[in-house]
């Protein structure tokens, strides 16, 4: 498919913001980027707490079985387009053009293959009704496809405000208003099918609305290389971290049943809450800004440092808090029907700062191009994870928890060694800069465990009880901390932030009184 006549016009160069002060572009995007994925994933959780309380365990089993081959799938359709489009330094229109051609012949391509080879990973995961729901969900792959251009021409602005509320309103109508409406009918896990379709749907025509890129078919070779050149080592790369994330939801599928795949997938993903939240950041802020000055190393080198800091201070806390408040967050989430999900969660969130770790180094990686290190720390994950799960699944979820937990550290440590040679940074710079997260997160569990055992130790109380007083004291900590600032504490950086964010809403309040 070519269109010679359009290509000299196309060949401009797609025009791109200034890249500007790095830190008020971080701390603008980032902000918007933490509100409105906070609001997404507030709303997500209460849809969670519904659906738990309408569907059974088996119900997600199904579904968390048909999503392993569906999700591996849908990195494949966008060969690693999505990441060169932001990547790229002089990105035309024919780039656009080319790429959205792609990514949609993949898309078909992959719903076919995925009509062929139901039947076989149906009969992989054992689990009955997965075939049926990997069929009609395969329609994934075409719809998600026409937006996959739009929304990193987004993210490569940091235009991720757009995103987000794309994404935002496309959950509430799909899952929180069809998805719940047909489970409360009694669909089951089709009403979860259902709510997938539409919310891809709706996401895709807002984001094409959004940018309207050019869509015109357009296929040469010349063109074709240069993006696949740049994305073959991005994709393989999420191909690999892939296998990773989700062989231990297939060897539990595999070689245990449906509610007990239910199970730990609802642990896994909501202990993956805080890790989704910051990868969404570091794919759509840290990511983009980070490649906008890959040539430019006393900047990424700032700009790696503050973000492994900023990741401290916020990871650590919640680490710790999720781990300690584990029984509670279960209890008031998902019910009493899903208590055997306690330990495999508490388990999991006791590494949670470790997955948030390894987001900022490998964003360093991806806008360096470093795709060699990535795939090497990749399969070196992908190994330990499915060798730790092969070895644990005999002795229950709760022991395949601790293997994958095991993989985590290992993984965050080889992730962080190769982004600090990239990036030029010490032993001593990388430990300084998690000094103040650790401090935060001893004062957060001083302040909140007390609180928890003493009201444990009263039962009879409530989750939501105990999630609140505990809520509370860690709040009084946090108005104490912004009025006092203690340096030794917070750190220069986040002191700085605060700094920044007080002024930005004094600007805010003189302009609207003005007006």
């Amino acid at each position: 498919m070519t269109d010679d006549s359009r290509i000299d016009t196309d060949d401009a160069v797609f025009p791109r913001r200034p890249a500007g002060s790095m830190k008020r572009q971080l701390a603008i995007g980032a902000g918007w980027m933490t509100g409105l994925q906070l609001l997404s994933k507030v709303i997500e959780i209460g849809f969670i707490a519904v659906l738990a309380r309408i569907l059974f365990p088996a119900d997600f089993g199904v579904i968390a079985g048909a999503a392993i081959f569906i999700q591996l799938a849908s990195l494949l359709v966008e060969v690693g387009i999505g990441a060169t489009i932001v990547q790229i330094p002089n990105l035309t229109r024919t780039d656009l053009r080319i790429g959205g051609t792609i990514v949609v012949l993949n898309g078909v391509g992959y719903f076919t293959l995925a009509q062929v080879l139901a039947p076989f990973a149906g009969d992989f995961m054992g689990i009955p009704g997965t075939e049926p729901v990997i069929r009609v969900l395969a329609l994934v792959f075409i719809i998600q496809s026409f937006g996959i251009v739009s929304e990193n021409v987004l993210v490569r602005d940091l235009e991720v405000r757009r995103v987000m509320v794309a994404q935002l309103m496309s959950r509430v109508i799909g899952t929180g208003v069809i998805g719940i409406a047909l489970a409360w009918a009694g669909l089951g896990y089709w009403a979860l099918v259902v709510a997938t379709l539409a919310e891809t749907s709706i996401k895709a025509t807002w984001l094409v609305l959004l940018v309207r890129p050019p869509m015109r078919p357009l296929l040469t070779r010349p063109g074709a290389a240069r993006l696949m050149r740049r994305g073959a080592g991005f994709s393989l790369a999420k191909v690999i971290n892939f296998f990773a994330l989700r062989a231990d939801n297939a060897i539990v599928g595999r070689t245990m049943d449906a509610a007990a795949l239910g199970l730990y997938s609802r642990a896994y993903n909501l202990m993956n809450v805080p890790a989704d939240l910051y990868s969404r950041i570091a794919e759509r802020i840290v990511f983009p800004a980070m490649a906008k000055v890959q040539d430019d190393p006393v900047r990424l080198r700032s700009a790696f440092l503050r973000g492994l800091e900023l990741t401290a201070v916020f990871g650590l806390p919640i680490s710790a808090l999720l781990a300690l408040l584990a029984p509670e967050v279960i209890l008031f989430i998902l019910g009493p029907r899903w208590v055997e999900v306690i330990v495999p969660f508490a388990v999991l969130c006791s590494v949670t700062y470790l997955r948030l770790g390894t987001k900022v180094s490998g964003s360093l990686q991806r806008a360096k191009a470093a795709t060699g290190a990535m795939i090497t720390n990749q399969i070196v994950y992908a190994g330990m994870v499915i060798g730790g799960c092969l070895i644990a699944y005999p002795h229950g979820i709760v022991a395949v928890a601790t293997a994958v937990s095991i993989a985590v550290v290992a993984f965050y440590l080889i992730v962080n060694y190769n982004a600090c040679r990239l990036a030029g940074v010490g032993l001593r710079d990388f430990a300084r800069v998690h000094g103040h997260g650790a401090l935060l997160a001893l004062a957060c569990t001083l302040a909140a465990a007390p609180v928890v055992f003493g009201m444990r130790a009263a039962g009879g109380l409530p989750p939501i009880a105990i999630l609140g007083a505990s809520g509370a004291a860690i709040a009084v900590l946090g108005v104490i901390l912004i009025v006092w600032r203690p340096r030794w504490l917070l750190g220069a950086f986040v002191i700085e932030l605060l700094g920044d964010a007080g002024r930005a809403t004094d600007r805010f309040r003189k302009r609207k009184a003005r007006s």
